[in-house]
C-alpha cells in the first residue's frame, strides 16, 4: 500500500504551485519556530533563583534543532520545484513524516492524559492539543500533495527520455563513403 496520489492541490490549483505554496510556509514557519526556540534557549532556561534548568535547555536545543533542520528541507522543497527535481523532495516528505507522526502520537497521548484527569477542566491543554492534531492533519495532507509532485515529476521525465529514446540512427560518414 502505498501514499495516496491527487491530481490537484486543494481542488483548484497545480500540484507545482501547490508544492511551492507548501515549501514557502514550511520555511517562514520552520524559520519562526527557530527564531522562537533560540530565544527561549537563551532565556527560558533560567528559573526564578537564576539557576539554569537543563531539561528546559535541552528541550529548547533539540526544537531549535529539528526546526533549522526543518527549514533547510523546506527550502530544498522550494528548489526542487522549481527546477523539477524529484529527489530533493524526499528529504522534506521523510522529515515531515517522521513529524507528523511523532506530533499525532503526542496528540493522542495527551488526549489520553486529559480524558483520564478527573475532576479538572483542562481547557488550554485541551485546545494545545486540538491545534497540534490539526497541524498534523494538513501535514498528512501536504506530504500527499508533495509526493504526488514528485510522482509527476518522475513521471514527465520518463515521458521525456523515453520520447528521446527513438531517434533515427544517422551514420557517421567515414572515408570509405566518399568512394
Amino acid at each position: 500500500m502505498g501514499v495516496p496520489m491527487v491530481k490537484t492541490c486543494c481542488y483548484c490549483g497545480s500540484l507545482h504551485i501547490g508544492t511551492l505554496i507548501i515549501g514557502y510556509f514550511y520555511s517562514f514557519w520552520a524559520l519562526l519556530e527557530l527564531a522562537a526556540y533560540s530565544l527561549l534557549v537563551t532565556l527560558a532556561p533560567l528559573s526564578e533563583n537564576g539557576v539554569v534548568s537543563i531539561h528546559k535547555y535541552v528541550l529548547y536545543i533539540v526544537a531549535a534543532v529539528v526546526n533549522g533542520i526543518q527549514f533547510l528541507f523546506s527550502v530544498l522543497l522550494v528548489v526542487a520545484a522549481y527546477k523539477k527535481l524529484s529527489y530533493l523532495t524526499l528529504p522534506w516528505t521523510i522529515l515531515t513524516g517522521i513529524l507528523t507522526a511523532l506530533v499525532f502520537m503526542i496528540s493522542l497521548t495527551g488526549l489520553s492524559l486529559i480524558l483520564q484527569d478527573t475532576g479538572e477542566l483542562l481547557e488550554i491543554e485541551t485546545a494545545v492539543i486540538a491545534v497540534h492534531f490539526a497541524r498534523a492533519c494538513i501535514s498528512v495532507y501536504c506530504i500527499i500533495v508533495v509526493h504526488s509532485r514528485h510522482k509527476q515529476i518522475m513521471l514527465e521525465k520518463d515521458e521525456e527520455r523515453f520520447l528521446n529514446s527513438g531517434r533515427v540512427y544517422k551514420p557517421i560518414k567515414t572515408s570509405e563513403d566518399n568512394n
